[in-house]
């Protein structure tokens, strides 16, 4: 665990960092002090370059464009935040990261969002892809709290030797509401006390790395029904049951593993602030409040590192207001960075970028931004920066075998191999096919997971005649024929689904009158008689009852990904074919109440 980090506490004056900040960060902050405002503020912004138009059309960012370069270089923002996009594989990676912090600085931030489980950015091809937190949270009681400190370092080993030195997990929201479209198998669970346990794990596990870890999503956005990349979600608990269950993760994390970052919510909590934004009377989203941002995550939880709001393009904040006006709101209610500000897309969104620093500048000699704070904000950054620092880049940094001695290593994979074996859970019956089973027709979400785990049970009972069909690609004429030819008929169900239009092929569904993914999984299932029925929950496990009457066998496994390093199945579907062929019992405790 990182102990010495501290922050500088909002209203502290700048003169006052040496008492504030560790001794080695003292000529960091010193120098800081004498920054223009424009670099304050740069400082507090963390970009993307996810995609980008040079003239030719948009392509994803893998080697930067020379007017981007020419931008990042005079802009000098204080991170940059990398999307699956940017991350090809491993000399692609080494070589953009190192390409940044020669145009920007050798303290740059690089962030990024691996989670594991459903939200990986690293390409799974070449790096471990661990399932994610409610399989860790699903694994036995006495061992998960360890397997996921591992599981963190071995996540921090691997994305420093790819110039990563940010990753925005753990996710300690708790996750209450089954309906939750963005959270779910993100969230540990739904008791307090294993998000808060778990979330100190990893914490520690990632800052003992050498990255710096990023709490979110506070105060806390597990008890919402809608997405915040699209909405405004609103959270009604009370103020005693906001303590109880949301906030108490954080409370804990932030006493136990002095986190370098905690990230915002774009949420609506009026228990917690029910003030309005002036012109249009909707309540203050977390990120742009106050109350929240700093006398309780401040003042109240005592946390003295780096607050950065959730991405400020999503529609719970952009829908209403425009990027100036955001990221002033953001910045009065304590926020330290602002987190993709404005879509970097072309040469007109890096004039608007410029544009918007130049405004923010002008707000602050106005008096509408409190200058102090302002510097005391980007100080807090700087430390951080300093804190996380990586070597000077180098031909080394760019070396792939240098990188892949770190990226799965065979300790990584077998770590990966325990966390998705110990997780897969039986939710109704043995989990076993019955072993006089000779044939096997499997539906699947999509083609890739159709395969792998055709592939995965391949490998385990060679013997088995498989059959298997898409449900984005459904014949249903030849799923009966082939249903009625099997002996076992194994069903995958990804919740929440992967979009809410109809599934493809509904052409071909005349008979179905509901054709959303679930109902015609339930429609088939039903229809299906003389075999033995399993379901397996890849995602989410909350409508695993739903499918109860309708099957001998419900496994979960928390983790959709379908394919792993060097294009095998991916961990879950090798464990879930383990399970299904017999050769593991399945040992999962389901994390969260169905």
């Amino acid at each position: 665990m990182n102990s010495s980090r501290t922050g500088l506490p909002l209203g502290v004056a700048p003169v006052m960092v040496g008492l504030c900040f560790p001794l080695r960060h003292c000529q960091t902050m010193k120098s800081s002090a004498t920054l223009t405002i424009e670099q304050c503020i740069a400082l507090k912004l963390m970009v993307d370059i996810r995609l980008f138009d040079s003239g030719t059309g948009s392509e994803p960012v893998r080697q930067l464009p020379a007017n981007l370069v020419q931008a990042l270089r005079d802009i000098q923002p204080g991170g940059v935040i990398l999307f699956r996009e940017n991350l090809a594989d491993i000399a692609q990676i080494c070589e953009l990261t190192a390409e940044l912090r020669r145009c920007i600085s050798p303290e740059l931030l690089v962030g990024v969002d691996q989670e594991g489980g459903c939200v990986t950015r690293l390409p799974r091809r070449e790096c471990t892809s661990f399932s994610g937190n409610m399989a860790l949270a699903a694994c036995s009681p006495g061992d998960r709290a360890t397997l996921a400190g591992d599981m963190a370092r071995a996540q921090a080993a691997e994305l420093l030797a790819l110039g990563i030195n940010v990753n925005f997990v753990p996710s300690l929201d708790v996750n209450s509401n089954p309906a939750n479209p963005v959270i779910h198998v993100r969230a540990f669970g739904d008791d307090p006390e294993v998000v808060a346990e778990l979330g100190s794990a990893v914490t520690d596990g990632i800052q003992d790395g050498g990255v710096a870890a990023s709490l979110k999503h506070f105060p806390g956005h597990g008890d919402t029904s809608q997405d915040s990349h699209t909405g405004l979600p609103l959270v009604s608990r009370s103020a005693a049951e906001a303590h109880a269950i949301d906030l108490k993760p954080f409370a804990t994390v932030i006493a136990r593993s002095d986190p370098a970052m905690v990230m915002t919510a774009h949420i609506q909590y009026p228990s917690l602030d029910s003030s309005t934004l002036s012109g249009n009377g909707v309540v203050r989203p977390a990120t742009l409040s106050r109350r929240i941002l700093t006398d309780l995550l401040r003042g109240e939880l005592g946390f003295e590192g780096v607050v950065i709001t959730d991405a400020m393009d999503m529609g719970a904040i952009s829908q209403m207001l425009s990027p100036l006006e955001a990221t002033l709101e953001c910045f009065r209610a304590g926020a330290d960075i602002a987190l993709m500000p404005l879509l970097l897309r072309d040469t007109a969104s890096l004039l608007a970028l410029r544009a918007l620093v130049d405004d923010l500048a002008a707000a602050v000699r106005a008096g509408e931004l409190d200058e102090a704070e302002l510097r005391t904000s980007a100080l807090r950054v700087a430390a951080m920066r300093a804190e996380y620092a990586l070597p000077e880049p180098s031909a080394e940094t760019s070396s792939k075998p240098r990188a892949g001695r770190a990226l799965a290593n065979e300790a990584h994979r077998e770590l990966e191999a325990r966390i998705a074996a110990g997780s897969v859970t039986a939710l109704q019956g043995e989990g076993g096919l019955p072993a006089s089973v000779s044939s096997v027709h499997l539906l699947m979400p999509n083609a890739e997971s159709a395969s792998a785990m055709a592939m995965a049970l391949t490998q385990m009972r060679p013997e088995l005649e498989i059959t298997y069909q898409s449900l984005t690609a459904l014949d249903l004429a030849l799923e009966r024929e082939q249903v009625r030819a099997c002996d076992a008929y194994v069903v995958g169900v990804s919740e929440p689904a992967i979009s809410a239009v109809v599934v493809g092929g509904a052409e071909d569904l005349p008979g179905l009158a509901d054709q959303r993914p679930a109902t015609v999984l339930k429609a088939l299932l039903a229809e299906a008689q003389g075999c033995h029925r399993g379901v397996v929950m890849l995602n989410s496990p909350y409508r695993a009852k739903e499918f109860y009457a309708l099957a001998d066998t419900v496994l979960a496994s928390y983790d959709g990904a379908a394919v792993g390093l060097e294009g095998i199945p991916g961990p879950a579907y090798i464990a879930l074919a383990a399970v299904l062929a017999g050769a593991r019992a399945p040992t999962g405790h389901l994390p969260v109440s169905l």
